[in-house]
């Protein structure tokens, strides 16, 4: 029985998700969760806000290549713009790891 939360595949094909190779990372004063993130796509680059602080150290993030939504709307947080949103998981027990590639891959590379 389909379950309310179930999308079709015209929908999930909406979004991109594409691998991007992390360039800087820094924590974001004033904020007790959030790093700022710029992100290369091999023929753009973007800022994204993410709430992994307590997670990851920034120098730990440089040069990681993760999964990004690259067409998510701009949203503003403590008056920055974050451009998209990186994908990780999360499990009941409060541990969360990024998704990432299991193999090197180009920049911008889609993901499908």
């Amino acid at each position: 029985m389909p379950s309310e939360s179930e999308i079709d595949i015209d929908y999930f094909k909406g979004v991109r998700l594409v691998v991007g190779k992390v360039l800087t990372a820094e924590a974001i004063e004033n904020s007790n969760k959030l790093l700022k993130i710029r992100v290369s796509f091999g023929d753009h680059e973007k800022t994204i806000l993410s709430g992994i602080k307590n997670f990851y150290k920034p120098e730990d993030l440089i040069g990681k290549k993760i999964v990004v939504i690259d067409n998510l709307k701009p949203a503003r947080l403590m008056s920055m713009e974050s451009e998209g949103m990186l994908l990780a998981a999360s499990d009941s027990e409060g541990n969360l790891s990024l998704l990432t590639v299991d193999r090197d891959v180009k920049e911008g590379s889609s993901i499908s």
